[in-house]
């Protein structure tokens, strides 16, 4: 299975995961977390040039909050083992603007239910297996970026291949 399929299969799966949990878009509004794949989608600006943006312009509620960006970072593959390693990086953005400023319990939430899912049943979609040797890694952002609060999970998958054809005549 390619690495390719290994994201587009993870970004369906985040999604389906976290379908019951709504957090507040920059718009006020309650939503699902998106995922994307590899990058978020670039923002379209209207500047002139020579001109600066309109501060309305920069804070208009476009941005893409609450979302999951489902990265591959690297891969490996051994022909002895006939696996090929994936690893994957979820960076996962909320917009929390309380003045409680705990827009972390949120990512600390799902981290949990994505950690869950994946030690409970360690294949995703018959095709790849998460690497337990390997662990789940989180960590949240330790800047005040208040209130869009980062965090990211490093998962790593083994993909299964078919295993070399021997010649039986050689």
């Amino acid at each position: 299975m390619t690495a390719y399929q290994l994201q587009k299969d993870l970004c369906a799966e985040v999604e389906l995961v976290l379908k019951d949990m709504l957090f507040p878009d920059p718009a006020g509004n309650l939503v699902h977390v998106k995922a994307y794949s590899q990058n978020l989608p670039k923002r379209e600006q209207n500047i002139t040039i020579g001109e600066l943006m309109e501060e309305d312009e920069a804070d208009d509620g476009k941005d893409p909050y609450p979302f999951c960006v489902v990265r591959l970072d690297t891969g490996s593959l051994k022909p002895a083992h006939e696996v090929q390693k994936v690893k994957t990086v979820l960076v996962f953005g909320i917009f929390d603007d309380s003045l409680e400023n705990k827009g972390h319990e949120a990512l600390l939430n799902i981290f949990e239910r994505v950690t869950e899912r994946f030690i409970r049943e360690p294949l995703l979609n018959d095709r790849y297996r998460l690497n337990e040797e390997e662990g789940i890694d989180w960590a949240v952002n330790d800047e005040d970026w208040y209130p869009y609060y980062v965090g990211a999970m490093e998962l790593t998958w083994d993909t299964f291949f078919v295993t070399r054809k021997e010649d039986k005549y050689a």
